[in-house]
C-alpha cells in the first residue's frame, strides 16, 4: 500500500537529508548491497513463515525487540551519506526455510539470504535451515532503527544480503566451577551470544574448586563438592540451559575436565585423587591441587560413569574430555605411580598419554561422540587419534593441523578474558615496591604481569587482529574449525559476567563469522570494525547486556577524533 500522506512524505524527505544509508551491522555479512533507501515499518508490520517452533518464537521475539529498543544509533557516520525514502512502507518479513527439522549440531547450515527491497513492501528471508533463519532475523533487527532519531517512527534500511559463517564453530568456553552462576545469568549469556551469532556454549562445568553439576551416578560429588546445596545445576537447570540454547541456535558442549583440575573430587572420593592435601604451589597450576589417580580402576570407572551420564543428557555429537595442565610433580608424590613408571620404563607423562588415549577412544567408539581435548597431551609429546578435535591455547594451531587434527583456536594471548586482571592468590609479597618507584629489579609491578599470568588485558582490537589462517596451508590435513573466547572465573561472577565478555567478544564473533579477510581477499581492519563495535556496545546495553564502555562517549560522538593515528593520514 502506497503512502500519500503529506506529513509522512515530509518526514521521509527530512530523513533523506540527514540519515545514513547503512546501519552498523555486527558481525558484518559476507555480502551487503545497500540500496540507499529506508522503508518505514508499516503500522501492522509482521514477521511471517517458518514451521519450526524456534523460528516462530524468534519471529515474535524480534518483533518485540525491534519495537522495544527503537534503536537510535549512538555512533554517527564516519562519512556524510544520504538515504532516500522508500515508495511504500515495509509490511512484512516473510521467512522461507527448506529444512525445519534439521538437528542442531556441528556443521549445520547457518546461511541465509535477506532481501529488503528499496521500494518497501515485503521483505524476504530465505534459509536452508531453521538455524540460518535465526541468523537472518538477527541481521534484520540490526537494519531497523528510529527514523532520524524519532523513536515514534521506525524504518528498515533496505539492502540485499547474502551471508554464511566462515567457520562452523564460534563459541564461549565458560567456567562455572571457580564461582557459581545462577541459571538466569547463563540464559542472558546465551542471548548475548545469539545477538553476536555465536553458536557454541562450551560448558566447563566442573574444576578443582567446586563440583556444581549434579550427578545421578555419583551424587556425593555435588553433595560434598558444591559450594552450597543451592549452588548446583540439577536436571531441571540443565534442561533450562539446553532448551534456551537450542532456541537460539546454540550448541552446548559439555566438558568435565580430567585428570587434572579435579582436586574437589577428593571431598567425596579421597582415594581417587593424588595431591589434594599437598600445598599447591609446586604441583599445580593453581589451588587447590589434586589429580585423578591414573592407576585407580575405580576412579577411571567413575570418569566413565560421569561422561556417559553427561552425553546421555547433552545431545551434541561432541564431548570435551579436558586434559590440560597435568603436573608430573603431583603424580610423583604417589609411590604406586613411581613404582609403576619405573617397572614399565615410562614417564608419568607417558602414563597420562596412555590413560588419555584409552579415554578418547572409549568416547569415540562406545559413546559415538567426537572427542575434544585441550592441546596439552599432544603438545607435551603424546599422540591421539586424528578424529580428536584439539582446542589450542598456547601452541601454534599448525602444530596440530599438520598432524591431521582439526582445531578450535582459543589462543590465550588473544582470547582469554581473565587476562590482565591482576593476581588472586593470597599473601603475595611481590606487590611490595620498596621505593614505590620503577626499578630494574621490579618487573612485577612496573611493566610486568601484576600477578596475571597472561597479562595484559586482551582488548577487542587484540582479538580482531588474530589471523586464523596464518601458517596453515590450504592442503593441511587438519583444519581450523573456528574458535572460542574463554572466560575463566577465578575473578569472575554474575556481577561482572557481561562486562568481562561484551562487547569485546563481539570482535571475536565477527572474526569467526565473517572471517579475517573480505570476499576480495583484503584483511579486515580494526578501523573498519571500530564504528560498528562502538555502536554495538550501546545496542547491547539497550538489549539488557551490561557491556563495558570502550571509549568516552565524546569519542564515539566525534568519529576518529580519539584515534592514535590522524585519520587524514590513515590508510583507507
Amino acid at each position: 500500500m502506497k503512502f500519500t500522506s503529506l506529513s509522512l512524505a515530509s518526514s521521509l524527505l527530512l530523513a533523506a537529508t540527514t540519515a545514513q544509508a547503512k546501519t552498523w551491522l555486527l558481525p558484518i555479512p559476507q555480502s551487503v548491497e545497500w540500496t540507499g533507501h529506508a522503508a518505514p515499518l508499516g503500522h501492522r508490520f509482521t514477521i511471517n513463515g517458518g514451521n519450526n517452533k524456534h523460528v516462530r518464537n524468534a519471529a515474535k521475539r524480534y518483533v518485540d525487540l525491534i519495537y522495544k529498543e527503537r534503536w537510535v544509533p549512538v555512533q554517527p557516520p564516519y562519512e556524510e551519506d544520504h538515504v532516500e525514502p522508500s515508495e511504500n512502507a515495509l509490511t512484512s518479513l516473510d521467512i522461507s526455510v527448506e529444512d525445519d527439522s534439521v538437528k542442531l549440531d556441528y556443521g549445520v547450515d547457518e546461511s541465509y539470504t535477506l532481501e529488503v527491497p528499496a521500494e518497501g513492501g515485503k521483505a524476504t528471508l530465505s534459509a536452508p535451515t531453521w538455524v540460518g533463519a535465526l541468523r537472518g532475523l538477527e541481521t534484520f533487527s540490526q537494519l531497523v532503527q528510529a527514523d532520524n532519531g524519532d523513536t515514534k517512527k521506525l524504518v528498515a534500511h533496505t539492502a540485499s544480503i547474502t551471508d554464511a559463517p566462515s567457520y562452523p564453530h564460534r563459541g564461549v568456553s565458560f567456567d562455572t566451577s571457580r564461582n557459581f552462576f545462577p541459571v538466569p545469568d547463563l540464559l542472558r549469556l546465551l542471548d548475548a551470544m545469539a545477538y553476536n551469532k555465536m553458536n557454541v556454549f562450551h560448558w566447563h562445568a566442573t574444576d578443582a574448586q567446586s563440583w556444581p553439576l549434579e550427578s545421578k551416578s555419583h551424587p556425593a560429588l555435588h553433595e560434598k563438592g558444591a559450594y552450597h546445596p543451592s549452588q548446583t545445576y540439577g536436571p531441571k537447570a540443565v534442561q533450562q540451559v539446553l532448551k534456551h540454547a537450542e532456541s537460539r541456535g546454540i550448541r552446548v558442549v559439555l566438558e568435565i575436565d580430567v585428570p587434572a583440575h579435579t582436586g574437589i573430587i577428593a571431598e567425596a572420593y579421597p582415594d581417587y585423587i593424588i595431591g589434594y592435601d599437598h600445598f599447591w604451589a609446586d604441583i599445580a597450576a593453581e589451588p587447590p591441587s589434586g589429580q585423578i589417580d591414573l592407576l585407580n580402576d575405580d576412579a577411571y570407572k567413575m570418569v566413565q560413569d560421569l561422561i556417559k551420564e553427561g552425553t546421555e543428557v547433552f545431545p551434541d555429537s561432541w564431548y570435551h574430555t579436558g586434559g590440560d595442565e597435568i603436573s608430573a610433580a603431583c603424580y610423583e608424590l604417589d609411590e604406586d605411580i613411581n613404582n609403576y613408571t619405573a617397572e614399565h620404563n615410562i614417564t608419568t607423562h607417558e602414563l597420562w598419554f596412555e590413560w588419555t588415549n584409552k579415554l578418547v577412544k572409549w568416547v569415540s567408539n562406545d559413546l559415538k561422540k567426537r572427542p575434544m581435548v585441550w592441546e596439552d597431551p599432544i603438545r607435551d609429546g603424546g599422540r591421539l587419534p586424528e578424529d580428536v578435535v584439539v582446542q589450542v591455547w598456547t601452541a601454534p594451531p599448525q602444530n596440530f593441523t599438520s598432524l591431521g587434527h582439526d582445531v578450535i583456536i582459543s589462543n590465550s594471548d588473544y582470547f582469554y578474558l581473565d587476562c590482565g586482571n591482576g593476581g588472586w592468590v593470597g599473601n603475595d609479597p611481590r606487590y611490595i615496591s620498596p621505593t614505590q618507584q620503577p626499578t630494574p629489579e621490579d618487573t612485577f609491578n612496573y611493566g610486568g604481569t601484576g600477578g596475571s599470568w597472561c597479562a595484559p588485558y586482551h582488548t577487542w582490537q587484540r582479538m580482531y587482529t588474530y589471523d586464523p589462517t596464518y601458517g596453515i596451508p590450504e592442503d593441511s590435513p587438519g583444519k581450523v574449525l573456528g574458535g572460542e573466547v574463554c572466560m575463566w572465573n577465578e575473578q569472575g561472577g554474575p556481577t561482572v559476567l557481561d562486562s568481562k565478555l561484551w562487547p569485546r567478544s563481539g570482535a571475536a564473533a565477527e572474526l569467526w563469522w565473517s572471517g579475517g579477510y573480505d570476499k576480495d581477499g583484503n584483511r579486515r581492519t580494526v578501523r573498519n570494525l571500530q564504528p560498528r563495535i562502538l555502536d554495538w556496545n550501546y545496542r547491547l546495553m539497550a538489549r539488557g547486556i551490561q557491556a563495558q564502555p570502550l571509549q568516552p562517549m565524546w569519542c564515539v560522538k566525534h568519529p576518529e577524533k580519539c584515534d592514535l593515528i590522524d585519520p587524514a593520514e590513515a590508510e583507507q
